[in-house]
């Protein structure tokens, strides 16, 4: 700080120092600067607030006072208080400086870069003014003006750290990202206990995927400042990538008692609700994280996946719209926006989103994997090739790009009908993510038994007559890709249904714990203290759920596949509901498991013997509804027959439903609606065939799932 005029006709008293001789007026600033040095703000502004009851127009006071309110997080005192200080003494470079960094982290950049601007002309060789308006550009996005400015501070100063780490901010920015990890090393080699730039280092790693080094990152900044809110949140994301759900939940709401205005913080928050499959939660820290900064592009695309997740999908296509309205770039927003187009079947909008996303980032291989996914890949497709090009580089890749590289080439591939090819990519993908899951196929088994041993005929008996009479609901349940979504695209295209999609609305109910007791009792032993009561108001509750989708709607489906579980459960609650159970051949089934990498649960469909095993558990359960439930409690479609006689197993469906025959149902593929399962594409085209017994071009990898399934599987020589 420049030196203080002296006043030595004034005389103070530090606090909590009374019986100590008094100060002039200069040794009181410099007391109060040293003190103010040390962390000691209270002191130091009780000498200050002295210094200015003597003479109110004492600018260099008037300043350090305006630090202090600026380091207890009083930005606009802080630029109130330096404000004053410039009218009393314009001519000073230091006041100009701070008064700019204030004035940025307010967000009034034009004032902020104006006060930069004259920092630097007062006094050239001052290194962190050049520093200061550089991030002030930087804010801005004018990233020439940005790197100017740390290019004159780092040559004043070569070894400048903070404008070493800005440097890697403004290349991180360009899209520089190899250039950027370089320039935070240096600003870390400059000063090992800097923590910016090893938070940043490792968030940027983070995003390479660079899991192991950004954990180096991270660790090494937090055992200089255990509290170091940036790497905390940080940390939250390398929990959130290696889905260890619990300790990201940690470390966020860590971040966010430290700091409870943090966007970043809040987002993580909500991408661990999503994780976890608490939508309501997650959706109510998305809001707030808008709410923090409306202005966030992230913040908005991120709420725009939730509410897909919700079956909202005009309120998600509000809110990818808003994000990329704020940011034309915005990669979570085109990315989440192409997946609604193509869940809505506008597959050539979505394919053109995907396109743009590579247009502003062209190793963007999540927009390659989307690419492939949008229609049947033909030989000569320019995608296929661009990721045959990012496989040869693959060995360098972290395991969640290595296997979604894997599932796209095996896509790709058996699209070709090149399958000696495609499987291998998909057992690859399978195996690596199978290393990454908890999965206990003995737990599974026993959770199979359970529910099987508390419905039996007494337990069902006992509560039959009970439930909520409701006949809004059809139930399409069946194993993952055994036909589920063709089945309810067929029914939901009939003008009295609404389709609501994969509701998690019933297994949520199902797994509650009713014992009264807060022990973590799980399903489906939670299940066996249910009384008539309880099966009325649960039915009722989702009857309410699935009518605030769509109030005029006479039938609504929800098309949960893993509702198979509660089949007893639903005939309970809600006797009049429709169930129809979708049967598909097993090997099929299984093998169109396989080689699909599903957005979330599923553990069970990464390893083919698991895969056979759980497929018998879940045939057995069916078995097991067919002899405690009456004959008419669900009816049995096969997806074959449909494929076979589309129009007389539509009829049959609709009849079992309760309708009167539209035409329209035959017509399923041009019903426009929001499609949210894997099979999001099959279903918008007419009936094929290709499907059926797909398993033969497998075959011959296929051992281990067929010596699984035993006698559930087709004769392999038929």
């Amino acid at each position: 700080m420049p030196n203080t005029p002296k006043h030595s006709h004034f005389s103070f008293v530090p606090a909590g120092q009374a019986q100590t001789p008094q100060l002039s007026l200069d040794h009181a600033m410099t007391l109060a600067t040293q003190l103010q040095s040390q962390g000691r703000l209270q002191e130091s502004e009780h000498l200050l607030q002295q210094i200015l009851h003597q003479q109110p127009n004492h600018a260099f006071a008037l300043h350090l006072l305006g630090v202090i309110a600026h380091q207890v997080g009083k930005q606009p005192l802080a630029a109130e208080l330096i404000r004053k200080a410039i009218q009393l003494n314009g001519n000073v470079a230091l006041f100009h400086a701070n008064l700019s960094e204030i004035l940025r982290q307010l967000k009034r950049l034009d004032e902020a870069i104006a006060h930069g601007e004259r920092a630097v002309s007062l006094e050239p060789q001052m290194v962190m003014a050049h520093s200061n308006l550089g991030i002030a550009y930087f804010d801005r996005k004018d990233y020439d003006r940005a790197e100017a400015c740390q290019q004159r501070a780092l040559a004043l100063e070569p070894n400048f750290a903070p404008s070493l780490n800005n440097m890697g901010s403004i290349r991180r920015e360009c899209k520089l990202k190899d250039e950027a990890i370089i320039w935070y090393n240096k600003a870390i080699a400059a000063n090992p206990n800097y923590l910016e730039p090893l938070n940043n280092l490792g968030a940027l790693l983070l995003e390479e995927d660079r899991t192991p080094e950004a954990i180096a990152a991270l660790n090494k900044a937090l055992q200089i400042n255990p509290n170091y809110t940036e790497a905390i949140c940080n940390m939250g994301g390398v929990h959130l990538v290696l889905e260890e759900n619990d300790a990201a939940f940690a470390c966020y709401q860590r971040a966010l008692a430290l700091r409870p205005i943090y966007v970043e913080a809040q987002m993580g928050l909500a991408k661990t609700y999503q994780a976890l499959e608490n939508l309501p939660d997650a959706e109510t820290s998305a809001l707030r994280a808008v709410q923090f900064d409306p202005n966030n592009a992230k913040a908005h695309a991120l709420l725009g996946g939730i509410y897909a997740e919700l079956a909202q999908p005009v309120q998600a296509k509000a809110k990818y719209d808003q994000a990329l309205a704020l940011d034309p770039e915005c990669d979570d927003a085109l990315l989440g926006l192409g997946h609604l187009c193509m869940e809505n079947g506008q597959m050539e909008r979505a394919e053109e989103l995907f396109l743009r996303s590579l247009a502003f980032k062209p190793d963007n291989l999540a927009a390659r994997i989307h690419l492939a996914q949008v229609k049947k890949v033909k030989a000569g497709d320019k995608n296929f090739a661009a990721l045959l090009e990012e496989e040869k580089k693959s060995a360098g890749f972290s395991e969640n790009k290595a296997m979604s590289l894997h599932f796209a080439l095996g896509k790709c591939y058996d699209d070709s009908g090149d399958y000696e090819h495609a499987f291998p990519h998909f057992l690859a993908g399978c195996k690596l993510k199978r290393a990454k899951l908890s999965y206990d196929p003995d737990s599974a088994a026993r959770q199979f038994t359970g529910v099987m041993e508390i419905f039996d005929q007494a337990f069902i008996d006992r509560l039959r007559g009970g439930g909520d009479p409701s006949r809004v609901p059809i139930f399409v349940l069946g194993m993952p890709r055994s036909g589920t979504t063709l089945t309810e695209q067929i029914i939901a295209s009939h003008p009295e249904v609404y389709g609501a999609g994969e509701l998690q609305d019933l297994l949520r109910i199902a797994h509650r714990n009713i014992t009264g007791t807060t022990d973590a009792i799980v399903f489906p032993d939670n299940l066996r203290s249910l009384d008539q009561p309880t099966l009325a108001a649960w039915g009722a509750e989702y009857v309410a759920g699935l009518q605030q989708r769509a109030q005029d709607a006479r039938r609504i489906t929800d098309k949960m596949p893993a509702n198979f579980f509660a089949v007893g459960l639903i005939h309970l609650m809600l006797p009049n509901a429709r169930i129809i159970h979708v049967n598909r051949n097993p090997v099929d089934t299984c093998l169109s498991c396989f080689t699909r990498l599903f957005n979330r649960k599923q553990e069970h469909t990464y390893d083919l013997a698991e895969l056979g095993q759980y497929y018998v558990h879940y045939a057995r359960l069916m078995e097991h509804w067919r002899k405690v439930l009456p004959a008419a409690a669900f009816l049995d479609v096969n997806y074959e027959d449909i494929v076979a006689d589309q129009e007389s197993q539509a009829r049959r469906l609709i009849e079992y439903c309760g309708l009167e025959w539209n035409a329209a149902c035959l017509d399923f593929h041009n019903t426009k609606r929001s499609i949210r399962t894997a099979s999001l594409t099959q279903v918008r085209q007419p009936i094929y065939t290709t499907s059926v017994e797909r398993w033969r071009h497998y075959e011959k990898f296929l051992g281990p799932l067929l010596d699984a399934l035993g006698d559930l599987a087709p004769n392999s020589n038929s």
